[in-house]
């Protein structure tokens, strides 16, 4: 953490807490982000086990019909 400095207006300011704001917000956007991201990789990956499983039950019962 920063040491607070004492500004030519002559109040203290803590620079790394008025930097941290955007840092957070900034922070915060990138988990977010990475959160949505993973769930729709999450999502598309549940999707295509189901498509492969339902293709999987869909060839073993229309097999013996059509020999």
């Amino acid at each position: 953490m920063l040491p607070v400095f004492k500004t030519r207006l002559g109040g203290l300011h803590d620079f790394d807490m008025q930097s941290s704001g955007v840092s957070a917000a900034l922070l915060m956007t990138v988990l977010i982000n990475g959160l949505l991201m993973s769930f729709l990789d999450a999502s598309r990956s549940l999707a295509e086990q189901v498509a492969v499983c339902v293709g999987l039950m869909i060839e073993s019962v229309s097999t013996p019909l059509m020999v």
